[in-house]
């Protein structure tokens, strides 16, 4: 999936061959820092961006809510 959750690219994707990145290597000005998190659901692996100031807990829950909407 590769979606950033929290700051300046909060519900963006974005695909790198890298653990760790900085909005501004997307879009100037942004101050936000992204490191990669794998979550294990069963068989199925996901990845996404989380913003290195946003608290596991709360990432997680942000990521269940996204993994929980029903797909189309």
């Amino acid at each position: 999936m590769n979606i950033c959750i929290g700051g300046d690219l909060d519900g963006q994707a974005f695909d790198f061959d890298k653990g760790y990145f900085k909005a501004d290597e997307i879009e100037d000005g942004k101050t936000s820092e992204y490191r990669r998190q794998k979550y294990i659901i069963g068989n199925d692996l996901y990845r996404f961006w989380l913003e290195t100031d946003l608290g596991l807990g709360d990432a997680t829950e942000q990521v269940e809510l996204i993994l929980r909407k029903p797909k189309n």
